[in-house]
């Protein structure tokens, strides 16, 4: 443990943590205080810190990236351009201005300490102190876009329903990897840029343009259908035919 400390940078709490969480395997015990830790934890601690210091993902999304990537077979080559990626992310993360601490931003933005906590157990955000990264920080401000426009706690609405939104992202980024799998090989240095600068936003721009094209057609089909059931619970106000008198209603 103490030479793992020393060459990854965590702490002992917090590769205890990561063995807890599934993040790391369970090292190998040959007496009841000794463990042995192999090369492989170091590469997953170091793997983990820049994915989550250098703001990339929150622990949750690191754990189903590090367990959806022991489904797949990627190439050495894929591996590089994958670490390509990962440099160009963290140039992109580190543009603008520094960060400020998630629960001042929430606090400013109108959101509860429960609303913060309940984001940041689902993983969508960092708990504690530490500044948030920029998606963070854009999750936080869209789920107060939300709040602000009626979707409100005494109307039912929780940052878990926000779970439906991550499955669909999840399901989305499993199906990249399998893209990625059959199209990465044959890239160039010089085109990794393009995947973070280009391609990723051209993807989710898509996703985006499908999803309000689903909805549009889905408010439009009711829409239409509420139009002919109010059509037909309109009184009748036809006139009677020509040639032929109404019968004058009798008096009593």
């Amino acid at each position: 443990m103490a030479e793992l400390v020393s060459r990854s940078g965590a702490s002992r709490e917090a590769v205890r943590y990561y063995i807890r969480e599934g993040l790391l395997p369970p090292p190998h015990r040959t007496a009841r205080n000794m463990a042995w830790y192999s090369d492989r934890h170091l590469e997953l601690i170091k793997l983990i810190r820049v994915l989550q210091e250098e703001q990339f993902l929150p622990l949750k999304a690191i754990k189903s990236l590090l367990n959806k990537d022991q489904e797949y077979k990627f190439t050495p080559r894929q591996r590089e351009i994958f670490a390509g990626v990962l440099t160009e992310m963290d140039t992109l993360s580190r543009r603008g201005l520094p960060r400020q601490p998630g629960r001042r931003l929430a606090s400013a933005l109108g959101l509860s300490d429960e609303d913060y906590d309940q984001m940041a157990g689902m993983g969508l955000i960092r708990s504690g102190n530490d500044p948030l990264t920029r998606d963070e920080e854009e999750l936080l401000r869209q789920f107060a876009v939300l709040r602000q426009s009626g979707m409100t706690p005494e109307r039912g609405f929780a940052p878990q329903h926000i779970e439906i939104v991550q499955a669909a992202a999840d399901l989305l980024f499993d199906q990249e990897l399998r893209m990625f799998q059959t199209l990465l090989d044959n890239l160039r240095d010089d085109e990794i840029p393009g995947i973070m600068e280009r391609v990723v936003p051209a993807i989710n721009r898509i996703f985006g343009l499908l999803h309000e094209r689903k909805l549009r057609a889905f408010v439009a089909r009711f829409a239409a259908g509420k139009n002919v059931a109010a059509a037909t619970d309109k009184p009748s106000k036809s006139k009677p035919p020509r040639g032929r008198r109404s019968t004058p209603p009798a008096v009593a």
